[in-house]
């Protein structure tokens, strides 16, 4: 009685184990099967590069590139983008100076062909923005620094670009340049995608108070999760239903900033585990990601 007992145990053990392998091979093949993206439709891939932003949008024909992380991210997304069979970067944004912004720009512009650079019409004070600029004027970059509003169609994607009322600052601009961040809305069908940059708290004030601001389906959270105080007027006009932070481990979201999210059953994500994939079909969301 006590050996059947024991064999009964034991099978069910291995049942048990044998279950969550066939699992992980069901996910890892539903994943592969995910990633074949729809012809027709727009991909925006968040990368797991730490504490800063690297996003590609992709649709056929057209690559969008908001910020290039940090120096070492530059060859990550450079590889990326060749391992999907493309040389070319339409439009390469960043959206402000900082190094975990603006860091890998450079890079991209000398392995890729860069066609135009939109960037906030001031000064950094970095080496990386240096080495930006630099390489932009070497390549003959076209590049826009933005004094008003940019907006664009590529195919069936509109895309609105807006800079801050003012570039002026009243403290260290190496400090406060995240409040000149551009804010980047696009529109792809129904769905409607917008990526905050580091706007800290003025910034989105300001944002809001220009009326621009209007429901959408997936944001990209500002200045890395960091809370801020404006966090509830934003979630409160934009409601989105999906949300991605750009983090690390040990830069992980501001608590707060997920409770905000999770009071309002925002599905949100964190780059710190994985790269995110967002797949628009122009009327519905795929949200995934690879962890590791």
């Amino acid at each position: 009685m006590e050996r059947r007992k024991k064999c009964g145990i034991f099978l069910f053990l291995f049942l048990l184990i044998l279950a969550g392998l066939l699992a992980g091979i069901w996910w890892k093949q539903q994943w592969k099967e995910n990633e074949k993206t729809p012809r027709n439709a727009l991909k925006v891939t968040l990368f797991k590069v730490g504490k800063a932003d690297a996003i590609v949008l992709e649709k056929e024909g057209y690559t969008m590139v908001i910020d290039a992380g940090e120096e070492e991210d530059g060859e990550e997304i450079a590889t990326y983008m060749k391992e999907q069979g493309k040389d070319t970067v339409n439009d390469l944004i960043i959206t402000h100076f900082d190094k975990d912004h603006v860091g890998g720009a450079d890079t991209l512009v000398e392995s890729l062909k860069v066609q135009r650079a939109i960037i906030p019409n001031y000064q950094g004070q970095t080496v990386e923005y240096s080495d930006f600029i630099n390489a932009l004027k070497e390549h003959k970059v076209e590049t826009k620094a933005l004094n008003e509003n940019m907006e664009f169609t590529v195919q069936d994607i509109n895309v609105l670009i807006e800079p801050p009322l003012s570039y002026e600052l009243s403290e260290n601009i190496v400090e406060m340049d995240n409040n000149l961040s551009l804010i980047t809305t696009v529109t792809h069908g129904k769905n409607r995608f917008v990526f905050m940059g580091d706007a800290e708290k003025q910034r989105i004030r300001q944002w809001l108070e220009s009326g621009v601001a209007g429901k959408c389906d997936f944001l990209k959270v500002a200045h890395h999760g960091v809370y801020e105080t404006e966090l509830k007027n934003l979630l409160n006009v934009l409601q989105p239903e999906s949300a991605a932070i750009c983090t690390s481990h040990k830069n992980p979201a501001d608590k707060e900033t997920l409770e905000e999210l999770k009071k309002r059953n925002v599905r949100y994500f964190e780059t710190k585990d994985g790269n995110i994939t967002v797949i628009s079909d122009g009327r519905d969301l795929e949200l995934h990601q690879k962890v590791e």
